[in-house]
C-alpha cells in the first residue's frame, strides 16, 4: 500500500482550525477596514539616484489624503510581479519621515505586518509629504544590487509606499527620476507626449502618470553608456 503522508487526521483538523483562525484575524484586522475604492488624486513620486558613492536612492512622495482626521495605513509592497509569493523585502527602507506642511507626523509600524505603517492624519490636512531612503545592497547575495557606479536598476516597488484599501489599478502615480550627469535611461514608461523621456538640464526624467499596477511592472535601467537602436 502506497503511503502518501504521515499526517494524522487529528493534525489535519488542527491545521485547518489554525488556518481558519488566521483568515478570520486578517479579515478583522485594521488593514482590512473599509478604505476608498479609488484614491482621490495622483500621488507624486520623486527618486534621486545621484548618490552613487553610498548606493542610496532618496525618495520623496506627495500623498493626497482621502479622509483627513482618520487613520491611514501605508504599505511597502510585499507581493511583487513575477515573484509568486510575499517576497518583498522592507529592510532596505530607512529614515522614514512624514510631514504635513511644516508639521512632523508620527507613525507606527503594524504589530503583525512589518510592511505596514499607520499614520493618524490630523484634521484639515490635504496631503502628506513622505521621505525615506532605499539602501541598495553593495554586493550580490540574497537581494539584487540596484546601484553601482556604472549601472542603475530601478524597481519602483522598492521606492514607494502606497495607501492600503484601493486596488493597485485605482491608484495613480506620477514618477520622476533624477540621474547622474550624462546618464540615460531605458524603460517601458513614457513621457506626457508619449516619448521616451530623458533627463533635462536639472537631471530629472519626468514620466506621465500611470496606475500603481503599471508602475511596479515597469522597471528601468540607466547608465552613462547607453545607446538606443531604433
Amino acid at each position: 500500500m502506497l503511503r502518501t503522508s504521515n499526517t494524522s487526521p487529528h493534525c489535519t483538523v488542527a491545521a485547518a482550525k489554525q488556518a481558519l483562525a488566521i483568515i478570520v484575524a486578517l479579515v478583522l484586522s485594521p488593514l482590512a477596514m473599509a478604505q476608498p475604492a479609488e484614491w482621490p488624486r495622483v500621488i507624486t513620486l520623486s527618486v534621486d539616484a545621484t548618490d552613487l558613492a553610498h548606493r542610496v536612492l532618496r525618495v520623496q512622495q506627495s500623498l493626497p489624503v482621502a479622509q483627513p482626521g482618520q487613520r491611514l495605513t501605508l504599505l511597502y509592497p510585499r507581493y511583487l510581479p513575477g515573484a509568486h509569493g510575499p517576497y518583498g523585502n522592507v529592510t532596505p527602507l530607512a529614515g522614514l519621515a512624514i510631514r504635513a506642511g511644516e508639521q512632523r507626523i508620527s507613525w507606527a509600524r503594524d504589530a503583525a505586518d512589518p510592511h505596514a505603517f499607520h499614520v493618524d492624519v490630523p484634521a484639515g490636512v490635504g496631503a502628506l509629504e513622505l521621505s525615506f531612503q532605499y539602501l541598495s545592497p553593495v554586493k550580490s547575495g540574497g537581494d539584487r544590487v540596484h546601484v553601482t557606479p556604472a549601472l542603475l536598476g530601478v524597481e519602483w516597488e522598492s521606492v514607494l509606499l502606497y495607501p492600503a484599501g484601493p486596488a493597485s489599478d485605482a491608484i495613480r502615480v506620477q514618477p520622476r527620476l533624477r540621474l547622474p550627469a550624462g546618464w540615460k535611461q531605458a524603460g517601458a514608461m513614457r513621457g506626457t507626449r508619449g516619448e521616451m523621456p530623458q533627463a533635462g538640464a536639472d537631471g530629472w526624467v519626468r514620466f506621465a502618470p500611470v496606475s500603481l499596477e503599471t508602475l511596479v511592472d515597469s522597471p528601468l535601467f540607466a547608465g552613462p553608456h547607453m545607446k538606443r537602436i531604433a
